[in-house]
């Protein structure tokens, strides 16, 4: 009995850590396809540079809603910050709400 609930407990345990990493590496892999993006925008206007990161999140399967993505350039720098919810099954059947914020600040060598 006892091996048993051990093995159950490692199957859950196994199966949070796989739901979690897997949220957690398309957060990964999204911020840094955004980190890439605000350095090399070069000429490219605010709405070429929201259209490439709504790309990528439908890509990674980030559910992002346009609105919370701002973009915004300094003289040297381009900003680009966004956040979304994604829900995690930690266990079978019961998700977690989880924020990721994403704060991009890039030095871009191109001005517009």
């Amino acid at each position: 009995m006892k091996a048993l609930i051990r093995l159950i407990i490692a199957a859950l345990i196994i199966h949070a850590t796989w739901r979690a990493g897997t949220v957690f590496w398309r957060n990964y892999q999204f911020r840094d396809g955004v980190q890439q993006t605000a350095q090399f925008s070069g000429r490219r206007s605010d709405g070429e540079l929201i259209e490439q990161v709504m790309g990528m999140a439908k890509a990674y399967q980030i559910p992002l809603d346009p609105e919370r993505l701002i973009v915004r350039r300094t003289e040297n720098h381009t900003l680009i910050d966004a956040s979304y919810d994604e829900r995690i099954e930690l266990v079978p059947r019961y998700f977690y709400p989880w924020r990721f914020d994403i704060n991009v600040d890039a030095l871009t060598l191109i001005s517009r």
